[in-house]
C-alpha cells in the first residue's frame, strides 16, 4: 500500500478528527476502515443528491435508500456514528442545471466532475462549517486518487492512483488547491482487488458489493429517460455524412454524442455519429469513422482550472512545461523544460542574456515549428516527445501532447501525440505534468461545417423557441389535459 494513503497529519502529531463522505459502495466504506485503524476519530457522512423527483413513482423505493442502509450497517461494524445530508437542492442547481444545459447546446458535460468540485468537496464543506464549525481537520473520501504534501511551497500535489485502470484524479482535476489541501482519499495507494481484500478483512458488509455505474445523479434512471424528460424529443434526419443520403430518424440530437456506435437504430453497420447539426436537428452517421479525413489529435481547450494551484509556466510563443530533454539516441530538437525563457521575461542564468534568449527561442521554434499545424508530423512529434499528458474521458488511456495557451491564458490549443476516436465539445481534458495532476479545461466546441448545412438543407429542422421549449411545452400539455 502506498505509505502516503493515510499520512494525514505530521509523524508524531495527535490524530485528527475526519468527516468521511460514506456513499455506501466499497471504496469509501475501506477508507473509514483505514482511517479507523490508524487511530483517526470519523465521523460519516452520507449525502443525499440523487435527483429523482420525476421518476419518484418507478420503483418501489428510492436506490438512495438502499445505500443509505449499507452505510448504515457499515458504521455499525466500524463504530462510528453517521449523519445523513440533504443536498439535492444544491445539486439541481450546481450540477444537474448546468449539465442539461450543456446537452441542449449538443455538448457531452461530465457532471460527475462537478459534483466532486461544487458539491461533495464544495457544498457539503459549507454545510459542515454552518453545522460543525471549528469540528473537523480533514474531509475524506474513497476516491483513486494520491497525494503528496511533502512540496516546499505549502501545496499539495494531486498523484495518480495505485490502480491505472480505477484512477479517478480525472474526475478530481476541477477541484481547487484550497479544497484539496483540506481532502484525503485514504484508499487510493490500493488496487482494486487489495482494497476488497481489507473489506473482507475487516468484515465490512459490503466487501462483496458490485461498483455503481453511470452518471451520479441518475441512479437507476437511464440517461435517455433523464434528457427526454428536460429536453423532450423533437424528431430530426440521421444523415450519411459522405453522401447527404438520409438514413433514417433520430428522438433529438441531444441524445447522441461524437463516436457513439449504438442507439442509431441503423441497418448495415456499424454506424458512428461523426458530427451534428445542433441548429438543423441533423445527426450525422458514418460507417468509415476511422477513416474520415478530420482532426483527431487536436482540439481547442477553455475555462481552464488549475488544482495543482496555478497554471503551468509557459515559454514566450505560449507552450506550457512538459517537454523532455533531448535523448542521447538522437531524438527530437526536445530541450529541458526549465531551461525555456518563461513569461517572467528572466533569462536564464550564464552568458549574455540576449544571447542565451535568441539561442532558447530558436530551439523553441525548432520544437514547435509556427507553420506546424495539428496532424503533421511535426506536431505529433512534439507530443509524443513531451512529458505534459492529457486525459480527454476517466480511465487510464492518456496521451503525451503540448498545450499552447492563447495570449491571455483563457484558452488553448491542444495536439496530442495519437488519434482519439471521441473528442467531443463538453468533455474534460485532463492535464498531467508526469504522474501529478494538474489540473482542466473544457473541450471548444467547433464550428458549424457550413458546406454541410448548405448541402443538406432539405434535411434540416429548425426547432422554433430552442430545444427546452419543447418539454416546457409537452408539460404544460400535461397539466392542461389532467
Amino acid at each position: 500500500m502506498d505509505p502516503r494513503a493515510l499520512r494525514l497529519a505530521e509523524p508524531g502529531a495527535k490524530p485528527l478528527r475526519v468527516a468521511v463522505l460514506l456513499s455506501g459502495g466499497v471504496d469509501s466504506s475501506v477508507a473509514l476502515a483505514l482511517l479507523r485503524a490508524a487511530g483517526h476519530e470519523c465521523v460519516a457522512f452520507y449525502l443525499q443528491i440523487w435527483f429523482q423527483e420525476d421518476f419518484r413513482n418507478t420503483w418501489d423505493q428510492c436506490p438512495w435508500e438502499e445505500d443509505l442502509r449499507v452505510a448504515e450497517s457499515v458504521c455499525e461494524r466500524v463504530g462510528v456514528p453517521l449523519e445523513t445530508v440533504p443536498l439535492t437542492d444544491e445539486y439541481w442547481n450546481l450540477v444537474v442545471k448546468d449539465s442539461v444545459e450543456e446537452i441542449r447546446k449538443g455538448r457531452t458535460p461530465n457532471p460527475d466532475v462537478l459534483c466532486n468540485s461544487r458539491v461533495k468537496f464544495g457544498a457539503f464543506r459549507e454545510w459542515l462549517a454552518r453545522t460543525h464549525p471549528g469540528e473537523f481537520d480533514r474531509v475524506a473520501s474513497g476516491h483513486y486518487a494520491a497525494m503528496d504534501r511533502t512540496s516546499d511551497d505549502g501545496n499539495v500535489r494531486l498523484v495518480l492512483s495505485g490502480d491505472a485502470r480505477k484512477d479517478q484524479t480525472y474526475f478530481l482535476a476541477h477541484l481547487s488547491q484550497t479544497q484539496l489541501r483540506h481532502l484525503s482519499f485514504p484508499a487510493g495507494g490500493l488496487p482494486k482487488e487489495s482494497l476488497r481484500a481489507v473489506a473482507r478483512a475487516a468484515g465490512l458488509p459490503n466487501a462483496d458489493r458490485k461498483d455503481s455505474q453511470g452518471i451520479c445523479f441518475l441512479g437507476k434512471v437511464k440517461f435517455s429517460e433523464f434528457v427526454a424528460e428536460h429536453l423532450g424529443e423533437r424528431e430530426g434526419a440521421i444523415v450519411e455524412l459522405e453522401t447527404g443520403d438520409l438514413l433514417g430518424t433520430h428522438r433529438g440530437f441531444w441524445f447522441h454524442t461524437i463516436g457513439q456506435r449504438s442507439g442509431l437504430g441503423l441497418s448495415g453497420g456499424p454506424w458512428y455519429v461523426a458530427a451534428k447539426d445542433v441548429d438543423g436537428n441533423v445527426v450525422y452517421a458514418t460507417r468509415e469513422y476511422y477513416a474520415l479525413e478530420k482532426r483527431r489529435n487536436a482540439f481547442e481547450v477553455e475555462a481552464f482550472s488549475w488544482v495543482s494551484g496555478t497554471p503551468p509556466p509557459r515559454c514566450r510563443d505560449g507552450y506550457a512545461f512538459g517537454i523532455k530533454p533531448e535523448s542521447d539516441s538522437g531524438g527530437t530538437n526536445a530541450v529541458p523544460s526549465r531551461t525555456v525563457p518563461w513569461e517572467s521575461g528572466s533569462a536564464p542564468s550564464g552568458g549574455d542574456a540576449d544571447d542565451v534568449a535568441k539561442e532558447a527561442a530558436t530551439r523553441d521554434r525548432a520544437l514547435h515549428p509556427p507553420t506546424a499545424v495539428p496532424g503533421s508530423s511535426a506536431a505529433t512529434a512534439a507530443a509524443a516527445s513531451s512529458s505534459l499528458f492529457v486525459k480527454t474521458r476517466h480511465g487510464e488511456n492518456r496521451y503525451g501532447c503540448t498545450l499552447r495557451f492563447s495570449e491571455d491564458g483563457a484558452s488553448g490549443s491542444v495536439v496530442i501525440e495519437r488519434d482519439d476516436q471521441g473528442l467531443a465539445a463538453g468533455q474534460f481534458a485532463v492535464f498531467y505534468d508526469g504522474e501529478t495532476c494538474l489540473g482542466c479545461g473544457v473541450i471548444s466546441a467547433t464550428k458549424a461545417d457550413e458546406a454541410l448545412i448548405a448541402r443538406d438543407a432539405r434535411h434540416r429542422t429548425v426547432i422554433e423557441g430552442g430545444v427546452r421549449r419543447i418539454a416546457e411545452d409537452r408539460k404544460r400539455a400535461a397539466k392542461r389535459g389532467a
